[in-house]
């Protein structure tokens, strides 16, 4: 397991850890829903026919509604030809009176009823009132000849048909615009009929710009429409991934708020509910220890550690309560921003219940089995025993002896089975000098390494004195020495090492053997496990002797440690206290004793798996 402080406050991360149970199960779920037509309004788009009409009709009837008051209010000057004085002038009325009925038909027509280009009559149509204007108003006011400006700006912007959208633009411009010279052909100069000879072309000019923006925007749109279809269908698919999968699954933001919850994550989380509760928060669930006793504090729960930025993996806890408690394997990832800041995290909920039971039903018929063999053959090597010693036919005694041997060590399989079930090892400790215990295993192993063509090394102090179980720290030099000359072909070395490190007594064991691969040494402890090189090499053996002697070093307080590569050894390093394990703490005594059976014979499977 390994974890990584991270940067997110305790506070932030409440959230997901108080409304977890309110968090629906969408990717889109970044917390409280927003209405943005709420925030920006509506879009245009959005609005019906009718009303963008009455949009685009708008800008217009202001216009105009703004030229009607200038006229009315402002003084004008007299004396400056026609339409000087425009509120004198009936056009002029005429065509405020226009634009004001195009606005009224284009909130009352129903467009949506009527065929798509019906709603082209009213820019179109705006082109009369527009030309009475200009002719009313032309000398009294400068900007008249924007007017036109608003229904070519709305043809163009339709983006319907552009080229008509165009067309018409122009042809309407340049007809109000020329209308006060046409009707008085006869009375304007012939200079002054090219005066508004630009208006129309520079109308088409905004009427061009004014298309070819909508067209980019159309096509963005439909961009965005297509990227958007896919990211839809695309989070369809996660959904359904997420929902379909047994496991739970919960993803925060950096803020601890929930981003996705699958319904695998809600079934487990009911479990865990106190009696007549079904919306507790994360710290009210009943969460336990593997061994279903031990509270778990809250802030040592999965998700309190993940919002801080933690990472770890298979750490297991019980969820509920007898009768229907289940065991989790929960593991959490941080996520990182491109400058190595907490940004939120994955954490993964794995029901291993079933697996549990079945390693604890394992266990019980190994230990079963194991306890029915043994005492028929405590009864065989004790009546060998006595045949040996009446026998008095070499040839039949030679046979007892080889009965007898091979006897002996099934019991001694037999009990090595019984160890390894219990998964509760109890050491009775006792002066013990460490030194002299390991060079007796030592001599025991040296006939074998003799015979194996393998040099034993060794590196003891005169005496090294401990607190110890001698039965189950001789078993413990014993496997490492054993395997070490097991596992190293002839013309290889295995020094064996006792010494001193702070308060702690070492036994270690480096081989120039096989060596063992990084995968294999993470099931290197778990019972029953072999290699895949061991197993091809079809070196005998049961898996037992690494389980054994790591639960025996546990029961001393210590621990084992390996270091190896393929091809060049290894070398196990065996660590207890020198004046034994340190008591457990008052308060819970009974909950550490039966945690570490738990994490010995369960969790180092999972993890194994």
């Amino acid at each position: 397991m390994t974890s990584s402080a991270g940067a997110t406050s305790e506070s932030a991360a409440a959230p997901i850890l108080e409304t977890l149970p309110d968090v629906t199960n969408r990717i889109t779920a970044h917390g409280p829903v927003r209405d943005e037509a709420s925030d920006a309004g509506r879009y245009f788009a959005q609005f019906p026919l009718r009303w963008r009409v009455v949009l685009s009709q708008l800008p217009l009837t202001i216009s105009v509604a703004i030229v009607f008051v200038f006229v009315l209010v402002v003084p004008q000057p007299a004396g400056h030809g026609p339409g000087t004085m425009p509120a004198a002038t009936p056009g002029f009325f005429l065509g405020v009176t226009g634009v004001m009925v195009l606005t009224l038909a284009a909130v009352v027509i129903p467009w949506d009823r009527l065929p798509s280009l019906t709603y082209w009559s009213i820019p179109l149509l705006d082109f009369i009132p527009i030309a009475l204007i200009w002719e009313s108003a032309r000398f009294a006011l400068d900007g008249m000849t924007m007017l036109p400006a608003f229904p070519v700006f709305w043809l163009a912007w339709s983006g319907i048909y552009p080229f008509w959208g165009l067309l018409l633009g122009f042809i309407g411009s340049a007809s109000a615009i020329w209308w006060p010279y046409l009707i008085n052909l006869g009375t304007v100069a012939r200079e002054d009929l090219f005066r508004p000879a630009l208006v129309p072309f520079f109308m088409l000019s905004l009427a061009v710009a004014a298309s070819v923006l909508a067209r980019s925007m159309d096509r963005q749109r439909d961009e965005l429409k297509d990227v958007l279809a896919t990211t839809h269908q695309q989070n369809r698919r996660l959904e359904a991934i997420l929902d379909t999968t047994d496991v739970g699954i919960v993803v925060t933001d950096r803020e601890g708020n929930g981003l996705i919850w699958n319904a695998a994550q809600q079934r487990q989380h009911l479990i865990g509910q106190p009696e007549g509760r079904h919306d507790a928060t994360e710290s009210e669930l009943l969460i336990f220890e593997p061994d279903g006793v031990t509270p778990v504090p809250a802030e040592e729960r999965a998700l309190y550690r993940a919002v801080r930025g933690e990472s770890f993996s298979d750490r297991l806890y019980a969820l509920g309560v007898d009768g229907s408690q289940q065991f989790m394997s929960v593991s959490a990832q941080a996520m990182r921003d491109d400058d190595g800041e907490f940004d939120g995290t994955v954490v993964v909920f794995q029901n291993v219940t079933d697996l549990i039971d079945a390693i604890r039903a394992r266990e019980k018929f190994v230990a079963d089995v194991s306890h029915e063999f043994r005492t028929p053959l405590t009864s065989i090597i004790g009546y060998l025993d006595l045949a040996i010693e009446d026998e008095q036919d070499e040839v039949v005694a030679r046979y007892l002896r080889t009965c007898q041997r091979n006897s002996e060590r099934l019991l001694a399989l037999v009990n090595s089975l019984l160890d390894s079930a219990s998964g509760n090892a109890v050491a009775a400790l006792e002066p013990t000098d460490l030194a002299r215990l390991v060079q007796h295993s030592v001599e025991s192993a040296q006939v074998r390494a003799d015979n194996e063509g393998i040099t034993l090394v060794t590196d003891l102090p005169e005496g090294l004195p401990v607190q110890a179980d001698k039965i189950k720290m001789s078993q413990v030099a014993d496997n490492l020495i054993s395997n070490a000359v097991k596992y190293t072909e002839s013309g290889g070395t295995v020094t064996v090492t006792v010494r001193r490190s702070g308060d702690c007594a070492e036994v270690a064991v480096a081989d120039t053997g096989i060596g063992i691969s990084p995968e294999d040494q993470e099931g290197l402890f778990t019972n029953f496990y072999r290699t895949e090189h061991v197993r091809r090499a079809a070196i005998p053996g049961t898996g037992l002797g690494l389980a054994i002697t790591r639960a025996f070093v546990r029961a001393h307080g210590g621990e084992i440690r390996v270091v190896s590569e393929p091809g060049v050894g290894s070398t196990f390093t065996a660590s207890i206290p020198v004046d034994g394990p340190s008591a457990p703490s008052a308060e819970a005594p009974e909950a550490e004793e039966s945690a570490e059976p738990a994490e010995s014979a369960e969790s180092a499977e999972l993890r194994s798996r």
